[in-house]
């Protein structure tokens, strides 16, 4: 049996022992019933998918115990299928995002900027729940990172209240702020995780007050010694409030207060367990107390040294006029290294609609031969993509010959951007990165801002014409071994390719020809754009460099003698490539 098919016959017997219990049994003996199926069907799911996370539910049947390092090893594969998945749904999520975005900036009926606004509003709901869903595997995992810095401690507290009345939708509650003037004014610690706890407390707080306010408390506790103390935080509010018996799940992971809370409130039930593990691991402690009716008040704390103003990274102000930052942009050429086709139409509708000119690619040798080719002001890098990833990317960039290319502003793209990916970064020569998904604002303001710091000399947009020197030509062997795999192994299939190639370049070759006889250059230009494909398959970077310049020549500055002049040098080109082509299938066929 299937295992989709087994699973689809354990939910309809647990829909027929439901409506047994309800008509058959007492509420005891239907409590046992369930609670014995539900032992059943966990243990069954766990054979299937393995456990992904420990159920916060107790069970009695613990008669059978799981060795320590199977049970290690199924959750570290269960957090890295947590962490693939969410990126995987993040991606679709930020181009959706994005895309009411540029759908807002159109003129709407009302009902219409409705339905837009309910889009995103969705679309966010769901990025937090994947963004606690990863949270929680990393925290799990032992995966998360923590730093030690110094940081302005007035200046985040300021920053995150600031930010929680923006999020209030009922302006009528108030947010108020006592802070301990003995508390230095700068802290060493981990910044962003007390940021983290303080929205995650305070944002739980606005979503379960109706009426009154919050409070913000903050004190300095414990002096140790001149350097080393204790800071407690106090949050509470006037809320709806909990029973003592909710009180003893509050921090469980998926648990909320009521099994109906996520579906009046919102959330996945992993925050306030998130927030535990986050103070715990900061080496500090929290607790909570609560009354129906009345409000909830959670009290943490956590140690801290005095910190050094002068260490303290002073953040620019991403503030700009965006009308004039959309005149700043206008004609900015971008080239973008993206392979998500969603992302690569919303990317490319943004910045056109502020006047830039887009190149859009997931190959790094198109992208080069832009790089080449054009003028390009700023390169965008999606830091996750197959085949060649963004690090990758930029190294061939940062270590080109020509110095226009290397110092071009690359400023990165990532769903996920860890303090592993600054230090790459940083390693690699990147200059700068947005986090998805941004808002057409952050894009607005790292384009400036790079562009403004860009130094690069101008190169002629006219067209390079090549010259293909003999120790060019066929410089590179031609390897298909990675064809081959793709092929699965199968020869006839890889001989197939090949053949439909060398068809294709011969027709390319007698299509070309009579063209240039006719002066039918749109046609020259679609019967090489029809080639190309082929030849970045095969990575035959010369003959590649001749299509796009001749495609490139058909568009613009069309100069008949030079689309000659590119002709001729792939006639005298491919027949070594053809050549090698055999050379490289013949090494394929010696390895069967």
């Amino acid at each position: 049996m299937k295992t989709k098919d087994l699973l689809n016959q354990m939910s309809r017997i647990e829909l027929t022992l439901n409506e047994f219990s309800f008509e058959e049994l007492n509420t005891t003996e239907a409590a046992k019933l369930k609670k014995s199926f539900s032992s059943f069907k966990t243990n069954l799911e766990s054979k299937i998918f393995g456990p992904l996370v420990s159920s916060p539910v107790d069970t009695d049947f613990t008669e059978e115990r799981v060795d320590n390092s199977t049970e290690l090893s199924t959750n570290t594969n269960a957090n890295k299928l947590i962490a693939n998945v969410s990126h995987e749904i993040r991606t679709p999520l930020n181009g959706i995002i994005g895309f009411a975005d540029l759908l807002k900036e159109t003129k709407l009926k009302e009902e219409q900027l409705e339905q837009v606004n309910a889009i995103q509003t969705a679309s966010y709901s769901l990025l937090e729940i994947i963004n606690e869903l990863l949270e929680f595997s990393k925290l799990s995992a032992g995966l998360e990172e923590f730093e030690s810095v110094d940081f302005s401690f007035h200046d985040l507290v300021k920053d995150v209240v600031y930010l929680c009345k923006t999020l209030r939708t009922n302006k009528k509650i108030q947010i108020h702020t006592k802070i301990d003037e003995a508390i230095p004014e700068t802290l060493i610690g981990d910044p962003s995780k007390l940021s983290q706890i303080l929205l995650n407390l305070i944002g739980n707080s606005i979503k379960f007050v109706e009426k009154g306010g919050i409070t913000l408390e903050i004190t300095l506790k414990e002096l140790k010694d001149k350097r080393n103390f204790i800071i407690a935080f106090s949050v509470k509010d006037t809320g709806i409030g909990m029973t003592s018996k909710q009180l003893n799940h509050i921090f469980d992971s998926y648990r909320q207060a009521e099994y109906n809370t996520s579906a009046k409130y919102g959330g996945t039930g992993l925050g306030l367990s998130i927030v535990k593990q986050i103070v715990e691991k900061l080496g500090g402690n929290i607790n909570v107390t609560s009354k129906v009716g009345v409000g909830t008040n959670f009290n943490f704390e956590l140690p801290y040294k005095e910190g050094n103003d002068s260490k303290v990274v002073k953040k620019n102000k991403n503030t700009i006029n965006l009308q004039k930052g959309r005149q700043l942009v206008n004609g900015t050429r971008v080239l973008v290294f993206e392979d998500n086709v969603l992302n690569q139409k919303l990317i490319e509708q943004r910045l056109s609609t502020w006047g830039c000119k887009t190149f859009i690619t997931d190959s790094a040798t198109y992208g080069i031969n832009i790089l080449k080719n054009k003028t390009i002001d700023i390169v965008l890098m999606d830091l996750r993509m197959p085949n060649m990833n963004g690090f990758q990317i930029t190294e061939l960039i940062r270590t080109h010959k020509k110095n226009y290319i290397k110092q071009v502003p690359i400023i990165a793209l990532s769903a996920d951007f860890s303090a592993r990916d600054q230090e790459q970064c940083s390693k690699y020569g990147i200059n700068d990165f947005i986090l998805k998904p941004y808002s057409p604002d952050d894009l607005l303001i790292k384009l400036v801002k790079n562009k403004k710091n860009m130094i690069s000399p101008q190169i002629q947009e006219t067209p390079n014409y090549i010259e293909v020197k003999k120790d060019m030509v066929s410089s590179t062997q031609i390897d298909l071994t990675p064809i081959w795999k793709e092929c699965m192994g199968q020869i006839e299939l890889l001989e197939e390719l090949l053949s439909l190639f060398k068809k294709n370049a011969d027709e390319f070759i007698n299509v070309v020809k009579i063209h240039l006889t006719n002066n039918a250059f749109e046609e020259i230009g679609l019967a090489a754009h029809k080639i190309k494909a082929g030849l970045a398959m095969l990575q035959t970077e010369n003959l590649l460099e001749i299509i796009v310049q001749i495609q490139n020549s058909c568009k613009e500055n069309i100069d008949k003698k030079h689309i000659e002049f590119l002709y001729g040098r792939f006639l005298i080109e491919y027949p070594l490539v053809e050549s090698e082509l055999g050379l490289a299938l013949d090494k394929i066929k010696s390895k069967e």
